[in-house]
């Protein structure tokens, strides 16, 4: 066969201001898209010679094929189906033809319907639809598209029939082309009409050619785009233009990644990858005749023709982006041969893939291990039958004896990243499985070719989306994304999405896109992928009709395309923390102000810190000590930088702080409790204030944040409540039994007081342990200068060891809980790769 290039000079004779645009798809949809076509074509031909070529109405060529095994089987519905397909076409005709023309065009058009019902009849007869027959009635759907845009165009427009210009093998529904004779017809053809006419227009069919006995074949699905470049590489076009219903080759699926944007320039051999590995844009060997003539396609979209679209061509041109495109393979089935009898064993690679060749099998991905050991390839899910039998044939000895065995993985997705700039440039593999890794997606298979233009993996079905996603965001993302499921809609969760609605534009001005796609209470969940209107969110969850449950929201998340998730949990329940191995599972981050996780018994906080550690997520609960203050940071900022934490004495319940510091000596006790709770300063049951055991959990937080192997029971609590008032459910007639015990307060306080003292119920953290209770302190202490609801944290430490390090603070309410919350949201942006 003769190569492309040495058919130049004939072109050259030829060449001139010549376009080749091809439509095809959506584009040809509907009578209105073959008016847009042709208001594109006319304006193009006011500037340089045009020669069009087209694909099928949308849709024709499988109902084409429909109808043919329709009349092999003698499915009564045949004929009407013809009819409604012809009715279509018939139409069409109608409602684009100009003047003159519609007389002439429904003759035309008539004759090849005609001959069509001939081809469908004959397969009907014989019962038989052959390759052969197949690719006639294919042909039909070029053939009338082809006719009627001729028709919209009007004068000097007229169809071309491609199966009197390129030349194929006999190989029915998947045709070589033969490019010698292919090129030699095309030159003369066009040649003479160009000397004919400048105002010739002509329209040629895509997809459809014949044998050099004039049979006619296809050159595969999307054949069109090949038809394209076919015919631009033999005339020297200045430019194919492949119009589409896109605005040009995109950076991924934007079915599967929201953020996909149109890339303006791709080179050849990146257009080639990226077609090869699943972008739909252009047929892979659609490229190919324009590499060879050095012609630039041009991807455009007909629905929006001011868009520039995305420009194929030779040449490196600079671009601060490695990598140019994530695509993805679905239906894929890993095989892997494995065993002994493969190490040191030459020519296994050969008898492989030479057995899969004998059965037709498409290789699509290979990596064997260096130990010669395995072998690994992926194929289409159609093609694992043939591909076992293949290797079973292949292998039978090595097989029988058990020294080789194959293994099979299904339902699996190939994921490639493309780019002429990942070639030299170090760390691309890096930073492609380590955000991979990071969100707990699993590897099956790795390929790299020697151009270092591709990266390829394998990864379960399941994990395509995910995968897709995170590659596209650790390559082209310059905002750091963040989608969150509030959990909770009491004070504080309100409090939170208020607080994001307010500062949902400074953060995106800052690149930050926080997005609040679910929110729930304890009943209902309301969810929204792309995000939450947060102005509304309070009636929308009131009618959500989803039922909460951990698994459902589980569900809904995998659904959202941006990688990174995190579950705000504002609750107080324990139930939902025993879903949180489940959340990290489904790679989610956690962000919450409930202490329940960080107080659980050693083992099971072990295992849930393990596993934050394993799936390499983030675990933040900044609110959990302190509220908004910045407790537990400042802490871990201490232990990073070297420091040595010696004692913690802390104010850490707002609610104790707020009783001790409006003890006067005149209110009893029990009156500044009932006022407190009255003021929404206490719990429901003042018990669990008053119990102490609030300031306990704060203590064992504090001390597994310093590595410290604590159990809540084993810490020594002061209680308030007297032992008699203890048990049972609380009542309003808490606070007259409370006030009977008012004495011994008392007795307390002012004790304190005649010693220049001050009465606080403080937590403390040592080489003694942890313990809680009432403590007198001076009134230099800086305990003593406590307002409010504050919260008082002091750390001594060696750095702090002659003036300790004083935190203080509102410790309690809605408000301050939720940027706290809200802090530590921003901390995880911060983390999150940009």
């Amino acid at each position: 066969m003769t190569p492309l290039s040495t058919f130049g000079a004939s072109a050259a004779r030829i060449r001139g201001l010549m376009i080749v645009m091809k439509f095809g798809g959506s584009s040809l949809a509907t009578p209105r898209r073959l008016e847009t076509v042709a208001r594109l074509v006319l304006a193009a031909r006011k500037r340089r010679r045009v020669v069009v070529v087209v694909s099928a109405f949308q849709g024709v060529t499988n109902d084409l094929l429909t109808l043919a095994r329709m009349a092999e089987s003698g499915d009564p519905a045949l004929w009407p189906s013809f009819r409604r397909l012809a009715r279509r076409h018939t139409t069409a005709l109608s409602a684009v033809a100009g003047a003159g023309r519609p007389g002439r065009s429904r003759l035309e058009l008539v004759t090849r319907l005609e001959e069509l019902r001939n081809a469908l009849t004959g397969i009907h007869l014989l019962t038989d639809a052959h390759p052969r027959a197949l690719d006639l009635v294919a042909s039909f759907g070029e053939r009338m598209s082809a006719l009627i845009l001729a028709a919209a165009l009007g004068r000097g427009a007229f169809s071309v029939d491609t199966r009197e210009l390129i030349v194929t093998d006999d190989q029915f529904t998947r045709a070589a082309v033969l490019f010698e004779p292919t090129n030699e017809r095309l030159v003369s053809h066009f040649r003479r009409l160009m000397a004919r006419s400048k105002q010739a227009l002509p329209v040629v069919t895509g997809f459809i050619a014949a044998t050099l006995d004039g049979r006619t074949t296809t050159i595969g699905r999307n054949g069109s785009d090949y038809t394209a470049s076919i015919v631009g590489a033999a005339l020297s076009a200045t430019s194919i233009e492949i119009w589409t219903d896109v605005d040009g080759i995109l950076s991924a699926d934007p079915r599967v990644v929201a953020g996909a944007f149109v890339v303006p320039r791709v080179s050849y051999e990146e257009a080639m990858e990226m077609s090869y590995f699943g972008a739909n844009v252009l047929h892979p060997a659609a490229i190919l005749p324009a590499v060879r003539a050095g012609i630039p396609l041009v991807v455009r979209n007909t629905l929006r023709p001011g868009a520039p679209g995305t420009r194929i061509a030779s040449g490196p041109e600079p671009d601060p982006r490695v990598a140019k495109g994530i695509t993805s393979i679905g239906g894929m089935t890993l095989l892997t041969l494995r065993g002994a009898g493969l190490v040191g064993v030459p020519g296994v690679a050969h008898r492989l893939f030479g057995a899969l060749a004998s059965r037709e099998v498409n290789v699509i991905l290979i990596s064997q291990a260096s130990s010669e050991h395995t072998i690994c390839f992926a194929v289409a899910e159609t093609d694992a039958p043939r591909a076992r039998l293949a290797i079973a044939a292949g292998f039978h000895r090595e097989m029988t004896e058990g020294l080789v065995s194959l293994e099979e993985s299904g339902d699996r997705t190939i994921v490639a990243i493309v780019g002429d700039g990942m070639r030299g440039t170090p760390g691309v593999s890096g930073r492609v499985f380590d955000s991979l890794g990071r969100h707990g997606v699993s590897i099956n298979a790795i390929a790299q070719g020697a151009s270092e233009r591709n990266i390829s993996f394998v990864v379960d079905r399941r994990q395509a989306s995910l995968a897709v996603n995170v590659v596209h965001e650790a390559f082209f993302g310059t905002t750091r994304k963040l989608a969150i499921a509030v959990l909770g809609v009491g004070n504080i969760g309100k409090a939170l999405l208020t607080q994001l609605r307010s500062q949902r534009s400074d953060l995106l001005a800052r690149g930050f896109d926080i997005r609040v796609v679910a929110v729930a209470n304890s009943r209902r969940l309301l969810f929204n992928a792309d995000g939450l209107p947060l102005a509304r969110w309070p009636d929308d969850l009131a009618a959500a009709t989803t039922v909460m449950s951990p698994d459902e929201l589980i569900r809904r998340l995998a659904t959202v395309s941006v990688p990174d998730r995190a579950i705000i949990d504002c609750t107080a329940s324990e139930m939902l923390v025993a879903s949180y191995a489940d959340f990290l599972n489904a790679d989610c981050h956690l962000v919450t102000p409930n202490k329940k996780a960080n107080v659980l018994p050693p083992d099971a906080y072990d295992n849930l810190m393990n596993l934050v550690a394993k799936r390499r997520k983030r675990f933040l609960f900044e609110a959990n000590v302190g509220a908004g203050l910045p407790v537990i940071s400042t802490l871990h900022d201490l232990v990073a930088s070297g420091d040595t934490v010696e004692r913690i004495e802390g104010i850490l319940s707002g609610t104790l702080s707020s009783l001790f510091n409006r003890m006067n000596g005149n209110t009893r006790f029990s009156d500044l409790v009932l006022s407190a709770r009255d003021e929404g300063l206490t719990e429901p049951d003042p018990r669990d204030d008053l119990s102490g055991q609030d300031v306990a959990r704060k203590l064992l937080i504090l001390a597994r944040q310093l590595g410290r192997r604590l159990a809540l029971n084993k810490i020594p609590v002061e209680s308030l409540v007297p032992a008699a008032l203890r048990k049972g459910p609380f009542r309003e007639s808490f606070f007259v039994k409370l006030a009977r015990h008012d004495e011994a307060m008392s007795r307390r306080w002012s004790a304190a007081h005649r010693r220049g003292r001050v009465l606080r119920y403080v937590g403390t953290l040592d080489s003694r342990g942890a313990r809680a209770g009432l403590v007198e302190f001076p009134e230099s202490h800086p305990f003593a200068h406590a307002r409010g609801s504050d919260n008082v944290i002091v750390f001594t430490t060696a750095r702090y060891a002659t003036t300790p390090l004083v935190i203080q603070g509102p410790g309690a309410g809605a408000d301050v809980t939720a940027m706290g919350v809200f802090s530590d949201v921003l901390k995880l942006m911060h983390s999150l790769p940009s």
